[in-house]
């Protein structure tokens, strides 16, 4: 049996080496404050899942001084042997959309002269026949520009998926 005085030893040990553990944590990133965020802009899509249909949201994520979104093109690609794609969802926000669907993709713009609403570029339905494939798509960006025509391109980083809701 261990008295307390030989306790404290190992357990400031443990205290320590649990400290080290616990800043492991690569996935947060700590922002020093009075720094400004860089501008990043990630395409994202959001996937909404009732049954075998499914609801494909393209996102953008936008960090930092970002200013109001002017036009985009992109390309939504899709496994079509476990989707098949049955239309583009109506958003009435004031956005010019287009959208050419073909075998697999399904390409996409918008523009607006007052901006574009980053969190709903556009919404896709689809039917799944195999709900795994709905984490395989891909949406990438080909062409962003802000409201004061500057290109955004260079902060385009690679496509992320959501989790499904």
């Amino acid at each position: 049996m261990m008295h307390f005085a030989q306790r404290v030893p190992v357990l400031v040990a443990l205290a320590v080496s649990l400290t080290g553990v616990g800043c492991r944590d690569a996935g947060n990133v700590v922002q020093a404050l009075g720094q400004p965020v860089p501008k990043s802009v990630t395409p994202v899509t959001s996937v909404a899942l009732s049954g075998s249909n499914a609801i494909v949201t393209l996102v953008l994520d936008l960090r930092g001084d970002v200013g109001k979104i002017g036009s985009f093109t992109g390309r939504l690609r899709f496994d079509p042997a476990a989707m098949t794609y049955v239309g583009e969802i109506g958003i009435d926000d004031g956005t010019l959309r287009v959208s050419n669907p073909g075998t697999g993709e399904i390409r996409v713009a918008g523009a607006s002269a007052s901006g574009i609403n980053a969190a709903v570029l556009a919404s896709f339905r689809f039917v799944a026949t195999d709900t795994a494939a709905l984490r395989r798509i891909i949406f990438a960006i080909e062409e962003l520009h802000e409201l004061s025509h500057a290109d955004l391109q260079p902060i385009v980083r690679s496509a992320a998926a959501r989790p499904l809701k």
